[in-house]
């Protein structure tokens, strides 16, 4: 993913994210409110209900007559036309009305619950959904950057990131023997990628296998040096320069002091111990802060008792590249 890409991808779905979730939150509280008013409504109809009374009737009414003048009496049911009876019994009481009306708007309330309650569920999906892509992106992102740190501490001196086609483009050209243009293009894959040093590399690799423009090359690693890169890459970096200047170039001096500071600032490297070959250093050695060690070759023991016979062309302690 490309770098302007990635964080606008980041900020959408985190604004789709929150978007969905204060949709929830308000689609939530309405269905809440709704139910609460419901609840309210059913309240006042038990209320109502109970405290109504039904027409026509007492609550000292006597069903069975009046008791105080003939207490022993009791009303007979009277029959109608039609043989059925008109009266209640001695025991039977009147029952009062159910009052079964809805409250108006009631459905409406319903429905329109019933749609927010679709709502939140939708929106809670949306939100649910949108967090999990960007948790995923972001994981993609983690293991990326963890995978490629892996990658350079497992394989420090072959180590490639991954490419993508504007770099695969302009090793096309190359392949077609455009050199140039392939430089143009991986000056500008580059610029905007700054922190894939390996192109930087892969530019100095051109401008001296295939221009034979030496003095470009070994200015493009002197550049790459000044980079932060892994530890090993910029020991085995500095050794490709030492080559460049003891051979073409034929700069011994600036190849002895590179070797120096291979030894001096990265010890623990495979490189450094390439570095005290050259230098004729035994293992393990301490490197002279005064002065340098081309110049002191009595702080330069030989590796072996055997000396080898040094080249007259090259200063004392410096060996050239086997």
């Amino acid at each position: 993913m490309k770098p302007v890409v990635r964080p606008l991808a980041y900020a959408v779905l985190l604004v789709l994210a929150v978007l969905f979730f204060f949709r929830f939150r308000a689609a939530d509280r309405r269905d809440v409110l709704r139910s609460a008013e419901r609840k309210l409504e059913q309240l006042n109809e038990a209320s109502n209900r109970d405290s109504a009374t039904p027409s026509g009737t007492s609550a000292s009414a006597n069903p069975i007559g009046n008791s105080s003048t003939n207490p022993t009496s009791v009303a007979l049911p009277s029959t109608a036309a039609n043989g059925t009876s008109t009266n209640l019994g001695p025991q039977e009481t009147a029952s009062p009305p159910v009052l079964t009306a809805t409250p108006a708007g009631a459905a409406a309330a319903e429905a329109a619950s019933k749609k927010d309650r679709a709502t939140a569920i939708t929106d809670m999906a949306l939100f649910l959904a949108s967090l999990v892509t960007l948790g995923v992106l972001a994981a993609w992102d983690v293991a990326q950057y963890f995978g490629g740190r892996a990658g350079q501490a497992v394989m420090a001196e072959n180590y490639l990131p991954p490419t993508d086609k504007e770099y695969e483009a302009a090793e096309a050209e190359w392949s077609k023997g455009n050199h140039m243009d392939a430089l143009n293009m991986m000056r500008a894959y580059l610029k905007r990628n700054p922190n894939e040093q390996h192109v930087a590399i892969r530019i100095a690799e051109i401008y001296e296998k295939d221009l034979n423009n030496y003095l470009a090359a070994a200015l493009e690693l002197e550049d790459v040096l000044q980079r932060k890169l892994p530890r090993e890459k910029w020991g085995w970096t500095a050794i490709h320069l030492v080559n460049i200047y003891s051979g073409k170039l034929n700069q011994t001096d600036k190849a002895i002091l590179t070797l120096q500071r291979i030894v001096r600032d990265y010890p623990e490297t495979a490189a450094a111990k390439k570095a005290r070959q050259r230098l004729g250093l035994p293992e393990e050695a301490p490197l002279p802060a005064s002065e340098p060690v081309a110049e002191t070759p009595s702080s330069a023991p030989k590796a072996s008792s055997t000396p080898e016979p040094e080249n007259p062309a090259l200063p004392k302690g410096f060996r050239a590249k086997k």
